[in-house]
């Protein structure tokens, strides 16, 4: 047999479709084959193929080497690795403890902002401050912040949270480095009644309802109010009372929860009163302290 002649015939016969229609059929026929018939012959033509392949492959793996040599087994508990672990964890830590400063900043510098505008050329001394404690037994509801007379801090002075909320009075207790708050809603107080939305500014806040709320149980007032009174739920009440200071005169302090029929007094209404922040709940506030000699 001519084996030149078998060859020749095979090239000139499978070429073109006849050949990938041959190498599809003989890749169905070995997928479809079981392992157990392919393994014998499989590894030893493994072997035969890999035979030129590996001395080509060994020398892929010293020229890698000589490039980036192997590095040593890493050891999580070796020194040096613990102290880097525990460097990166120090520099996280103060990274996050200054990002919120900054943002703590930010919010105070806001938060003066806002008071400053909202006082205008009232010539009270601003101070920021963090509440630092709260009273363990709620009875009286004092917290305590971090400024005191040392920052010019006065007894009476309004303590204000979000621009424009009156939210306690400093109390007589004060230190060189902290004052006690006294919550204004454990205080007597005549207000306003303004509508939710925006106030004309152009109207005499005389033509607006008021009345004096008193402290009742739960953190709300109680006041009485004329029954002709425009009267709604949502009603935000600020401050009219000249005992808080001019830069107290003005400020929310609620809204209005409830109105109720009074049974005593069949010509007036009762107004319930829920204040707008909790001074407890609040991390900073604007101290506003007035200079000394001014009337109240």
């Amino acid at each position: 047999m001519n084996v030149t002649r078998i060859l020749q015939f095979l090239s000139s016969r499978l070429s073109g479709r006849r050949l990938d229609w041959l190498l599809a059929c003989v890749a169905l026929i070995l997928g479809l084959l079981p392992a157990r018939a392919l393994a014998p012959w499989t590894s030893d033509l493994s072997r035969v193929v890999a035979v030129p392949i590996v001395p080509m492959m060994h020398m892929g793996m010293v020229v890698r080497d000589r490039v980036r040599p192997a590095r040593d087994v890493f050891d999580p508990r070796a020194p040096e690795v613990v102290s880097l672990e525990m460097a990166a964890e120090r520099f996280r830590s103060l990274y996050e403890q200054a990002r919120l400063r900054s943002e703590a900043l930010e919010r105070e510098a806001a938060e003066l902002k806002g008071v400053r505008a909202r006082l205008g050329p009232n010539g009270a001394e601003l101070s920021t401050a963090t509440v630092v404690g709260i009273d363990p037994t709620r009875r009286d509801g004092t917290v305590r912040i971090n400024a005191g007379a040392r920052n010019g801090i006065r007894a009476d002075a309004a303590v204000i949270a979000r621009g424009d909320v009156l939210v306690g009075i400093v109390s007589s207790d004060i230190g060189e480095l902290f004052a006690e708050v006294i919550p204004v809603s454990r205080r007597s107080v005549s207000v306003r009644l303004y509508p939710d939305d925006p106030a004309d500014a152009n109207r005499n806040p005389a033509d607006y309802p008021g009345t004096v709320l008193k402290p009742v149980e739960g953190g709300r007032w109680v006041g009485d109010i004329a029954s002709n009174a425009d009267l709604r739920e949502g009603q935000i009440a600020r401050i009219d009372d000249p005992r808080f200071g001019a830069a107290a005169l003005g400020m929310r302090v609620g809204r209005v929860r409830r109105v109720m029929m009074n049974d005593q007094v069949p010509l007036a209404r009762k107004v319930e009163v829920e204040p707008l922040v909790d001074l407890a709940s609040e991390r900073t506030v604007v101290v506003a302290t007035e200079p000394q000699g001014t009337p109240r």
